[in-house]
Order: structure tokens, then C-alpha cells, then sequence
């Protein structure tokens, strides 16, 4: 590609970018959408160009973010950039799809924590903070309104709700790490039709219904199980605070394979596709389905069951 078809190129991308930041800023529920598809011009420029054309392709919209909206755009420009420019360099290069959702897991991770380290040390706010004091206030007034209703709820129930919410500091680093798996995964799928539309590249994720995670995963979760039977919770120590979190993170790798196997059923019985995804859906809504799925995924990671489910058929 010569170097006028290049700028001429990157120019229109820029463009593009430029409206797709202007709507993400100042037009709220459009902006929502608008945000996922803040990376699909560096992934575009990424797949065409090299890593060193992106850099500088990342500087002059961090530039032009500042002039769209103020400093404070910025997080948003670098953090959507350095996303796009992983997510093409990994379509590039022909990698496959689970490393590029890896590293673009980590990718969100690294710069959610620098935008939240930053906006602590140069604006004075602690994020986490200002969110517990917001939904402790929404809490009391929520108890304040159902009381004005005559819908009285007991004091034990409010101390439940208020224990609960003292324990979302320890589970902090969990909630970051599934909150980065969930937005990469919406990035990389934002960016799936632009980039078949655009390239020669396409993006397969593996069939939901194979996920097949390692057995050793159902170890670590019995052990750690047993491990939280010594946790104090209002011991804020970071042996507890470990302990909590990866109990977290566990129980999530135990429902997605209990999901998982739940598709895979459903495919070998031949059920109508709808009825996996109603399952789904009902049991995220009731935590006694949620609880017969994770049985499910600790079958599904220590016996042949699909095997069973197989040969049955």
C-alpha cells in the first residue's frame, strides 16, 4: 500500500473514530453502544499496518480526544486504543481466539487499574469509596421508602443487606477481573463484523457446548471451599481477602461448565435451541437453579458424564 492510500486510509479512520468518541461522550444511552466500537478502527489499523503506524495512530486520536471532549477523555481514548491495537495484532499475527480474549482481558485489566490508581493520586477521589457511600445511601433510602409504604423490613434482613455490602471491598479484585473478562469478550464480538467485512481474517470462538476446563479447577475448588469455613469475615487480611476472591472466581469456572454441559445436553437430546438459553436465563434469576447447575459443572469436571450422555444416545 503506498504511503497517500496510507494517511489517506488512516485519516478516514480517525474520522470515524472522532464521531464514534463525540456520540460516546454527549449522547448517553447511544453512547452506551458507541463505546464497544470505540477499538474497531485501531483493530482495522492494527490488521493493515504495523505496530509502530498504530502507536501513532493512538496519539494523534488521544489528541483529538482531548479537543472532542476535554482531559478527561483521554483514559477512554488510551484504554479503547491499546485494546484495538491487541485485538488486531492478535488477528493479525493469526493467533488464536482464547489467547487474544487473554490478552485482552489483560489489556482492560492493567488500564482499569492505572485509570483508577490516577483518578485517585491527581483528582483526590477513591472510586471505591465514592461507590459504597453511594449504594449505602441508596440502601437507607430504599429502606426509608418501604418503611413509608407500610412495607416494613426487618432489622435482620438490614443488617444482612449491610453486611453483604461491607464485604464488596474484599471482592474487589474479583469483580475487576470479571467485569474485564465481560468487556473484552463484548469488544472482540463489537469487532467480529468489521473485521470479516474489512480483512481477510476471521474470528472463531470455540463452541460453547466443548468448553471443557481443566479437572484440576474442581480441586482448587473443593480445597478452597473448605478453606472459607475459616474465614472470619470481618477479617479484612489479605489471606482472607485471597481466599474470598478466588472462591469467587472458582464458583464462576464451576457455573460455566455447569452452563456449558447444560448446551451440550442440549444438543445431544436434539431439544430446541431455545430451551439451553431458557434454562440460562432462569436460573441466573433463581439462586436454587444456580445451585443445581454448579452441581452440574462439578459432575461435568469429575466424571464422564458427557461421555455416559454420549453412548446413552
Amino acid at each position: 500500500m503506498n504511503k497517500g492510500k496510507k494517511i489517506a486510509e488512516g485519516g478516514m479512520l480517525l474520522a470515524l473514530y472522532s464521531i464514534l468518541l463525540f456520540i460516546t461522550i454527549n449522547i448517553p444511552f447511544l453512547g452506551m453502544i458507541t463505546f464497544f466500537l470505540l477499538p474497531i478502527p485501531f483493530v482495522l489499523v492494527m490488521i493493515k499496518e504495523t505496530i509502530s503506524w498504530s502507536i501513532g495512530f493512538l496519539a494523534v486520536a488521544s489528541v483529538l480526544g482531548i479537543v472532542i471532549g476535554t482531559i478527561l477523555s483521554l483514559p477512554t481514548v488510551l484504554l479503547t486504543g491499546v485494546l484495538g491495537i491487541v485485538i488486531g495484532y492478535h488477528v493479525k499475527h493469526n493467533k488464536s481466539t482464547i489467547q487474544m480474549f487473554i490478552s485482552s482481558v489483560l489489556a482492560f485489566l492493567v488500564g482499569s487499574l492505572l485509570i483508577l490508581i490516577a483518578t485517585n493520586i491527581i483528582l483526590d477521589i477513591n472510586v471505591v469509596d465514592e461507590t459504597l457511600t453511594m449504594v449505602e445511601e441508596s440502601m437507607e433510602t430504599s429502606f426509608d421508602m418501604m418503611d413509608m409504604l407500610g412495607q416494613n423490613v426487618t432489622d435482620d434482613v438490614k443488617q444482612q443487606m449491610r453486611d453483604s455490602i461491607e464485604m464488596i471491598p474484599m471482592l474487589i479484585p474479583s469483580m475487576l477481573v470479571i467485569s474485564a473478562m465481560v468487556m473484552a469478550y463484548i469488544f472482540i464480538l463489537a469487532s467480529q463484523p468489521f473485521i470479516k467485512r474489512f480483512s481477510d481474517k476471521v474470528v472463531k470462538w470455540p463452541l460453547f457446548r466443548e468448553l471443557r476446563l481443566p479437572k484440576s479447577i474442581l480441586w482448587y475448588y473443593l480445597i478452597t471451599l473448605v478453606a472459607t469455613f475459616f474465614v472470619n469475615t470481618d477479617d479484612h487480611s489479605y489471606v482472607n481477602m485471597a481466599i474470598l476472591n478466588l472462591m469467587f472466581i472458582l464458583q464462576l469456572f464451576i457455573l460455566l461448565q455447569g452452563f456449558s454441559l447444560v448446551f451440550y445436553i442440549s444438543y445431544v437430546k436434539g431439544w430446541v435451541k431455545f430451551v439451553p438459553i431458557l434454562i440460562t436465563i432462569v436460573s441466573l434469576l433463581n439462586p436454587i437453579f444456580l445451585t443445581i447447575v454448579r452441581i452440574l459443572g462439578i459432575i461435568d469436571l469429575g466424571f464422564p458424564f458427557r461421555e455416559a450422555i454420549t453412548k446413552s444416545k
